[in-house]
């Protein structure tokens, strides 16, 4: 049986709260998870239409730099591969909490630790991608490539088509299947930006807080600001390639950097880790009053 307490330098919780603690993180991320298959793999966008002579709407279809399994596989295992060496070099440092008891078994604290950064992270990510794809289907804004993809041709009669706005419309380009018909109106925001921007501003965050060290401190922000240039790439791209407006990028910047906050500040919660010095504030320093010759 094991007991709230302190033993030999382990840090004992009863097993129960910790079961419940895994039990309930799995809960919220499938709660959020599953509304969000639910949309990318049964939902239809809003079918939008366009104008005639809408320039926005006529640059070249290109193949996408960045794929979406490329951005998603490297951001996951960037800030897995993160959280593993920083937790372990806390472990090692004696910084991390104490072992934990789950179902019988001894999880080391660094262990822990991974697991809560990681998780935190994933369901993060998982609230950020639902509300960006959300927000995808409901407007069905049209890709920048939309002419030159769809080249479509309007319907000859249609109450739908009048003063030159064109709502009745079928794709006559060959390439435009159901999958790219579909993916064509799915421009605001951008999810590409959103993630990448989550995962950089998440990390920035994390290494701040959790990966101190004495040593150089340029070196730190150094890695920071190179991983933010990463995201920033990442939505350059995206208009670079066509596929999204510049304020469909600006948006998802914004989605992904206010989730970051959100979720390392009030799910995480970096204040039981110690608040670096410069996030404290601190009262000013009161310098004496002159005394006035008489």
């Amino acid at each position: 049986m094991c007991l709230n307490g302190s033993l030999d330098g382990l840090d004992l919780h009863l097993d129960p709260m910790i079961t419940l603690q895994v039990l309930l993180l799995i809960l919220g991320f499938l709660l959020v998870a599953v509304p969000l298959l639910v949309i990318l793999l049964s939902a239809e966008p809003y079918r939008r239409g366009y104008f005639q002579n809408d320039v926005t709407l006529m640059l070249p279809y290109k193949e996408q730099t960045i794929s979406e399994g490329l951005l998603a596989g490297v951001g996951f295992a960037f800030i897995v591969a993160t959280v593993l060496i920083v937790e372990v070099v806390r472990d090692k440092q004696g910084k991390n909490v104490g072992e934990k008891f789950l179902s019988g078994s001894l999880i080391p604290g660094w262990v822990w630790e991974s697991y809560a950064g990681i998780g935190i992270f994933t369901f993060g990510a998982a609230c950020q991608q639902l509300t960006v794809n959300s927000a995808k289907y409901v407007i069905g804004r049209l890709r920048p490539h939309f002419f030159d993809l769809c080249q479509p041709i309007p319907a000859s009669v249609s109450d739908l088509n009048s003063n030159g706005y064109i709502q009745d419309y079928t794709c006559s380009n060959a390439m435009a299947d159901l999958a790219r018909q579909k993916d064509m109106r799915l421009s605001f925001p951008s999810a590409h930006a959103s993630f990448a921007m989550y995962t950089a501003v998440f990390f920035i965050f994390y290494i701040q807080v959790k990966g101190k060290w004495r040593g150089s401190k340029l070196l730190r922000h150094g890695v920071q600001f190179a991983v933010l240039i990463a995201a920033w790439y990442v939505g350059l791209s995206r208009v670079a390639d066509h596929m999204h407006h510049w304020g469909d990028v600006a948006v998802g910047f914004a989605v992904g950097a206010v989730y970051a906050i959100i979720v390392f500040i009030y799910v995480l919660k970096p204040k039981k880790y110690g608040i670096p010095g410069s996030w404290e504030t601190t009262q000013p320093e009161i310098l004496p009053r002159p005394v006035l010759a008489r």
